[in-house]
This record gives C-alpha cells, sequence and structure tokens, in this order.
C-alpha cells in the first residue's frame, strides 16, 4: 500500500487545501493518505477556531483516510521544531512520501535554501545578527540574503518546506518530499474578491462577522460549522490575566520558551486591557509576535523548562480514520517503534496528560465539552 503525507492545521479546512489534498493525491497515486494534523492549539500560539474533533472530520469527508494528533506540547514550537516533530511521526508510521504546500513550488530550489541554513557560514551570520538586537527569524532571513539571491525565504510556507526538508535530512528517513504550489492566496492575505480560493486568516476574520463562507470552504465543512462557537485568543485574556499577575518572575523564567530576560518584560507590564495590548507592551525587535503568543500560551497552559528536556516523539495518536486508514495501520502496527493510541485515558504519558489539561483549558470558552471528548472512541468513517 503505497502512502502519503501531509501536515496540516486546516483552521478551517478551506479550497485551498482541497487541492492540497487532491494535487498530493494525484501526483503520488497514493492508496493511503495520512495527515499530522495539530490540536486545540495551533503552531502561531493561538487556539484553533474550532476543536481538533471537529476538524478531524472535515479531513475524513474530504479525502484524508488517517489523522494523526501532533501534541500540544510539539505544535506550540518554533518551526524547526514543529517541522521535526511532525515529519518524526510520518516517519515512524513508514510514509513513503511528504506533500507540503509552498508559495514557490519548486522543491529543488528549497532544497538549496536547505543547505545554506546548515552551512557554517549561515550559522555565523545568525549569531551576529542576534547579538544586534534581531529575532531569531529575522537574523535567518538576513543571513540568508547574505548568502543567496534566492527571494524564496521570505515566505512562511516556503520556509516551513525547508525546516520539514530538513527534518527528514536529519532523520535519515527514506521518506520522498515533494511540493505543491500554493495557489491563489497567501497565507496571511485578507479577503480578496473574485476567488473560491481564501486565506484560512481571511475565512476566520469572515465567520467572526456571520459572514457566509460556503463558496470558500467544501460543503461538508460548511456544515460543520454551522451554529458553532468560533473561538480566538482574546477569549482567554482573563486567565492569562489571572496567571501572569499571580505568577513571580521566576515562576514564568521556569515556562518554556522565556528566555533572554522575556520574564522581566512581561512582569514590568502592570495592566493590560487585552492580549493584543500585553503583546503591543511587550513586543520588540528580540521578541516576534508568534514568539510571544507561543510563550503567553506556555504560561497559560503552565508548560515548564524541564518538561521538554529533551523534546521527543513519545507515541502515535490516532484522531481518526476510515476504512484504507484502518487497513493502513493493521498492516504496519506490528512494527512500529512506539506505542499507538487509540483510546485515552490519564497517565499514559506526560505529554498525553497535558493535552488533556490543555483539552480543559480550551474547553472553558467553547460550545461543547471537550475534554469529555478525548475519551471518546476514535472517529471512524466508514463509507460504502
Amino acid at each position: 500500500m503505497k502512502t502519503a503525507g501531509i501536515i496540516v492545521e486546516y483552521n478551517p479546512l478551506h479550497n485551498g487545501h482541497l487541492h492540497h489534498i487532491k494535487e498530493t493525491r494525484r501526483k503520488s497515486k497514493c492508496d493511503c493518505l495520512v495527515a499530522v494534523m495539530s490540536g486545540n492549539w495551533t503552531q502561531r500560539g493561538e487556539p484553533a477556531m474550532i476543536d481538533k474533533f471537529t476538524r478531524t472530520k472535515m479531513a475524513l469527508l474530504n479525502e484524508v483516510d488517517l489523522v494523526i494528533e501532533l501534541p500540544f506540547v510539539l505544535t506550540i514550537q518554533s518551526a524547526d521544531i514543529f517541522a521535526c516533530a511532525s515529519v518524526s511521526l510520518l516517519n515512524y508510521l513508514g510514509i513513503d512520501e511528504l506533500y507540503f504546500g509552498s508559495e514557490s513550488g519548486n522543491v529543488e530550489e528549497l532544497f538549496k535554501l536547505s543547505e545554506i541554513i546548515n552551512s557554517k557560514e549561515y550559522n555565523k551570520l545568525i549569531k551576529t545578527f542576534l547579538k544586534e538586537g534581531n529575532s531569531y527569524p529575522t537574523s535567518s532571513a538576513l543571513a540568508v540574503k547574505e548568502l543567496s539571491n534566492s527571494t524564496l525565504y521570505n515566505k512562511p510556507n516556503n520556509i516551513l518546506g525547508i525546516h520539514y526538508i530538513n527534518a527528514v535530512k536529519t532523520l535519515n528517513s527514506k521518506m520522498k518530499i515533494k511540493t505543491i504550489e500554493r495557489i491563489k492566496t497567501n497565507y496571511h492575505d485578507d479577503y480578496i474578491e473574485g476567488t473560491k480560493i481564501q486565506s484560512a486568516s481571511a475565512i476566520r476574520k469572515l465567520l467572526k462577522t456571520n459572514t457566509d463562507i460556503s463558496d470558500f470552504v467544501p460543503d461538508s465543512v460548511n456544515e460543520l460549522l454551522k451554529n458553532r462557537k468560533i473561538i480566538d485568543l482574546e477569549m482567554y485574556y482573563e486567565y492569562l490575566k489571572y496567571k501572569i499577575l499571580s505568577s513571580s518572575k521566576n515562576d514564568i523564567f521556569n515556562i518554556f520558551g522565556i528566555n533572554e530576560g522575556l520574564e522581566n518584560r512581561i512582569k514590568s507590564v502592570k495592566d493590560f486591557s487585552s492580549v493584543q495590548d500585553l503583546i503591543e507592551k511587550i513586543i520588540s525587535r528580540r521578541y516576534t509576535n508568534s514568539k510571544l503568543k507561543r510563550s503567553l500560551i506556555h504560561i497559560l497552559c503552565q508548560t515548564e523548562k524541564e518538561f521538554l528536556d529533551p523534546i521527543e516523539i513519545p507515541y502515535i495518536r490516532i484522531l481518526g480514520m476510515n476504512d484504507i486508514g484502518k487497513s493502513y495501520l493493521n498492516s504496519v502496527k506490528k512494527d512500529l517503534a512506539i506505542p499507538l493510541i487509540s483510546k485515552v485515558t490519564e497517565n499514559i504519558h506526560p505529554y498525553l496528560d497535558t493535552e488533556l489539561k490543555v483539552s480543559m483549558l480550551y474547553s472553558l470558552v467553547t460550545d461543547r465539552d471537550i475534554f469529555k471528548e478525548e475519551f471518546n472512541p476514535v472517529i471512524y468513517m466508514h463509507f460504502n
């Protein structure tokens, strides 16, 4: 059985994602399509607009055969760790080919950039730019600019794709890497007239204003979103404010992602009217918006540094599958090097216990008890 893998958030799944799925199936000619998906929180450090179980159904209703969860502690991470963890899960499952979306659509060019960011010259330049007070992403972009004429490194999907390539190399994986060009809209684009492919960011904004999105998502997704509460980071303002004000500088210093004196900047803010207000009061050249959001979520969820030392891939958790996905798992499960989890209980692993804790936190603002759903059977879709 030939397999292809994709790494997704589906926040929400839209027509651009459907294009990616269909192109992956067409180009790979795979028998089974496997998606590694972030859970109730996204890599950018924000809650997903809708829960992971609903998003799993979106995937299974739109030609994905098997959905695997990327644990929370490996999702709220910098791009390199997020990419390595996601690729590792696919590698453990023995996936043949990885297909990622990119702005360039040229995997050879991205391989060349991958070699640059693994070079000694790049690492020297990174240190120089960091000493000048730049953030790591800015330092990385400046270093690549000095070493290459390429303009591909300033696009988010290209950058993530390069990290996927690096992860495959680091793991010495046999997985082949392919890319599919992103069409019509870019990652952060607002609503664009005249196209049925909109960015997830634009669709989330439309949903928050109760605007009809039926032209921009598959019918199954539109149906799943009907009368659902859309979640955003500001809904956690009161919880986050309490956590920060009730914590000492040392408490915050011990949280994962807090470094270079960030605890001092956070505690120096005596009052803030929203999460965005807090971010605006502590943002700097050193601390990017995404870095701050990830750090704040780790404060909110109390992810301590020691908990993630070392970072590991301890298990494969199934969120959902269809007949094909089940058949593939049955064919490989005896050879898996790490446990396969289909039924969740407490005390299986600290990462999974954290998953339950942050799912309870997510449930505080949602329209469903997502924590209870953690203990339900795996989502299974049988197609006649």
